[in-house]
């Protein structure tokens, strides 16, 4: 097999190292994990992967996430991303393969055990892995039970960078004030008309676009509310701190994961979906704690667990 080499190439203390292109595959065969580059590969038996671990590498001018294998042999990279969604998400399915723990650059952790699990699930059967922080009086999020329903309120903080965007684009709002007078004076007339259209002009459209970025990352929102019934799992924020956003919902067997990490606040995860709550990992975890106690009471935890196995 020919492989196609790209990018540069070099020669150091008597190796050289050529960049190539081809296609990675992992499979499992007759038990074993296997790793296949082009005509290479690697076997691994069970138990020989001890986790996979995603890293961030801070040196490199373009943002990259790699991907490493532990083993009992060492850490040995495997392959690097451009993308952090798509790292976290092959980390997962590899992982899942080889039945290894899993360690994100994130904070979050899955043991070998709590692959293809839903959180209800895991509670059920480690409810000792949960920390369970003591809550402080400087803690404002709460959890409560209200028809069947556990409701935890979130004192999640709008994310730096869509507090700098939103300001921004008002900025831009402002300005539109004064462009649109010049424009429309030669049309109608100078009057404080024509600035007045141009910043409701502006807001309108600042607002629209604040709305439209939103639905894929959810930057410009906090204060969140998740909703935990027999019917799935809803969340809802508030945009820019002031207007509460519909909510939107998950089925139960799509709620994977529930964790709270310093480097990503409180992160829910839906099948591949993240959704993170920027607020303490301490208050997180706390709130956590808290949710499971919840669940216990509406005997949510031993019924759907043993529904779902059966």
């Amino acid at each position: 097999m020919t492989w196609r080499a790209f990018g540069s190439n070099r020669a150091k203390n008597g190796q050289l190292e050529i960049s190539v292109q081809s296609t990675m595959r992992f499979s499992e065969d007759s038990g074993f994990v296997l790793i296949q580059i082009g005509d290479a590969e690697a076997r691994y038996k069970p138990g020989e992967i001890l986790a996979i671990r995603t890293e961030k590498i801070e040196r490199s001018l373009v943002p990259t996430w790699r991907i490493v294998l532990e083993s009992k042999e060492g850490p040995r990279p495997l392959i690097s991303f451009g993308s952090e969604f798509d790292a976290l998400s092959v980390a997962e399915e590899i992982a899942k393969l080889g039945r290894a723990r899993l360690i994100e650059h994130t904070g979050r952790i899955v043991e070998r055990d709590e692959h293809g699990l839903t959180v209800l699930q895991q509670i059920a059967r480690h409810p000792d892995r949960w920390p369970r922080p003591v809550r402080t009086p400087s803690m404002s999020g709460s959890v409560k039970v209200s028809d069947k329903e556990v409701i935890m309120d979130l004192p999640s903080e709008i994310p730096a960078v869509g507090f700098l965007f939103a300001a921004l684009l008002l900025a831009f709002s402002l300005v539109l004030g004064p462009i649109s007078l010049l424009f429309s004076g030669n049309i109608i007339g100078f009057s404080q008309y024509g600035m007045s259209y141009g910043w409701a002009l502006g807001v309108f459209v600042s607002l629209i676009l604040i709305v439209f970025l939103n639905r894929s990352n959810r930057i410009f929102e906090g204060n969140h509310r998740i909703i935990i019934s027999n019917t799935g799992v809803s969340i809802s924020g508030k945009l820019l701190g002031l207007i509460r956003l519909p909510a939107e919902t998950f089925t139960l067997s799509d709620f994977k994961d529930i964790d709270a990490t310093q480097a990503w606040g409180l992160t829910l995860l839906f099948g591949d979906r993240r959704i993170r709550c920027d607020l303490p990992a301490t208050e997180g975890q706390c709130l956590i704690g808290e949710m499971i106690d919840a669940l216990t009471e509406v005997g949510a935890i031993p019924f759907t667990s043993s529904r779902e196995e059966e």
